[in-house]
């Protein structure tokens, strides 16, 4: 993978409100959980051009993430995580993202920081509605529905974590993965 390009990918994991604005898409609202069941069957293509999975196809932690061990947390990250998002990520571009591997999200100095996250190798997100995430999601809008329609709601899943709820700020989010910009 093209390391100049991976901060804008990482970037626009901001997506975790707001609105994407492509005028030659369909627009999306990103400040809904993204559809499940049957109103993901009927749209199995997303306008990000990935297919909409099937939750039977996103693989599940043997148990919440806070009771895994360390081991446990590695074996289901290789064995699980890593290769649906290599997948995920090369339906979505298959030359950019060519190479995904685990210092993708976790950076090159993983091992030093025992994976863990949010990393401070990947690009902080400025929270949902200022100025600066809506200049992201504007400039980025297909990536921006790949990330909020995809990556993040499969992460979620995989790890067992409870949607982020905006008005006690708890759940799974961006900030999971992303540090928060100030």
């Amino acid at each position: 993978m093209r390391v100049r390009s991976l901060p804008i990918a990482l970037l626009v994991l901001a997506a975790c409100g707001g609105e994407a604005h492509d005028e030659s898409a369909e627009t999306a609202d990103t400040t809904t959980e993204p559809a499940t069941g049957a109103e993901a069957t009927e749209a199995p293509e997303t306008n990000s051009g990935v297919r909409t999975r099937d939750d039977s196809e996103i693989p599940r932690a043997p148990k919440p993430w806070d009771e895994l061990t360390q081991e446990e947390r590695g074996a289901f990250m290789a064995d699980s995580v890593l290769p649906y998002m290599q997948e995920l990520f090369a339906e979505y571009d298959p030359d950019e993202f060519a190479n995904v591997n685990c210092a993708t999200c976790h950076g090159p100095n993983m091992h030093e920081r025992d994976f863990e996250m949010p990393s401070p190798s990947l690009p902080a997100l400025h929270a949902s509605g200022t100025p600066e995430q809506h200049q992201m999601v504007e400039e980025h809008p297909r990536m921006v529905r790949f990330m909020f329609n995809h990556v993040v709601p499969a992460m979620r899943t995989m790890l067992r974590e409870e949607p982020f709820d905006a008005e006690t700020g708890e759940g799974f989010s961006c900030y999971f993965c992303h540090p928060r910009a100030e």
